[in-house]
């Protein structure tokens, strides 16, 4: 593990960390809430949640100081244990979740359909705890639909996270919404914490037919440049919809059409999470998840801690009927082209 630390880390590891005792004191020391070792079963049920399925209670987080937020709810034991996006996870079964890092906790968030799972959370000020069984989960997640809008046929499509498959389904339905007459579409990005970066490179490519995605370097990695991939599936006007928990690989599309000019950035400023994750299996059955790189947008940018501004403001206001957020989008591509 030390050596995969030394020449791998996205950073250069000081020799007096690689001399700590145990595992538990190097990766604390590190101060990276995304790198962590992997148990065997840990390690299994992880890898699981980049699946095209996995078990589940159908929620996405992101780390936060008092644990982890819910950023993303599917159809699923969570939304019906009455779990919102918004809330913050402060306890998972019997262990504080501050004290958790994010593969941690989504080992513990995971498992085997039917089994339960106890958690404790924080919704605005008020305390509150649920029993949740886990199930089967489809993922990804893409979610589209046909608007009219201002006498336009508007397309809108919720890609959840980056999993196995995303761009195959994407594609699948930006064909759908093309043969059933979209002018324009619209992707939401909001609520989605990241996943796999040769998924992010896949989808932008679906709107992007070439020019650079993002570059990706590391200490002891050369600097690599990723560009779109040739086989573009639709130049219809694009909005890409963004919020204060459109993280990683999300940032990276949404970064990666704004600097190539191919889309209009609507929402919220974005998470700011602008590192790259492996696993690196150990002999044992076990695994190290550590950071490998760090990624900058086609412009240069680190989205480090900052995340993207959005070139049009639009807050989807809780206790209203209307999205808001989405409403502006769509008033964005009805504009008439000059």
């Amino acid at each position: 593990m030390r050596s995969a630390l030394a020449q791998r880390y996205y950073r250069p590891v000081p020799a007096a960390v690689l001399r700590l005792g145990s595992v538990r004191d190097i990766i604390s020391a590190l101060d990276d809430p995304y790198t962590t070792y992997l148990e065997p079963q840990a390690y299994k049920l992880v890898r699981q949640e980049t699946a095209s399925t996995y078990g589940g209670i159908g929620i996405s987080v992101l780390p936060s100081a008092r644990g982890f937020t819910v950023v993303a709810l599917r159809e699923g034991p969570a939304r019906r244990a009455g779990i919102r996006i918004g809330d913050t996870i402060v306890r998972i079964g019997g262990v504080s979740a501050v004290s958790l890092s994010m593969p941690h906790a989504i080992e513990r968030l995971v498992g085997t359909p039917g089994t339960s799972l106890e958690l404790g959370l924080v919704h605005g000020t008020k305390r509150y705890d649920v029993r949740v069984e886990r199930q089967r989960i489809a993922a990804p997640t893409v979610h589209a639909r046909l608007i009219a809008y201002d006498g336009r046929k508007l397309g809108v499509l919720h890609l959840s996270s980056f999993r196995t498959g995303s761009t195959l389904v994407l594609r699948r339905e930006i064909r759908l919404l093309t043969r059933q007459g979209a002018q324009g579409l619209v992707l939401d990005l909001r609520g989605n914490p990241g996943g796999l970066l040769q998924q992010a490179v896949g989808v932008v490519s679906l709107f992007l037919d070439r020019g650079v995605v993002a570059t990706v370097s590391g200490a002891h990695r050369p600097q690599e440049v990723l560009h779109a991939i040739s086989g573009v599936s639709t130049s219809l006007p694009l909005v890409v919809l963004v919020d204060r928990y459109t993280a990683s690989s999300s940032e990276i599309v949404a970064a990666a059409l704004r600097d190539n000019h191919r889309a209009t950035i609507v929402g919220e400023r974005t998470f700011g999470k602008a590192l790259v994750q492996a696993f690196d299996p150990l002999g044992n059955g076990a695994a190290l998840e550590l950071t490998v790189a760090r990624y900058r947008t086609p412009s240069g940018a680190d989205l480090s801690g900052v995340g993207l501004q959005p070139q049009i403001r639009a807050v989807d206001r809780p206790g209203t009927k209307q999205d808001e957020a989405l409403l502006m989008a769509l008033q964005v591509l009805a504009r008439p082209t000059s």
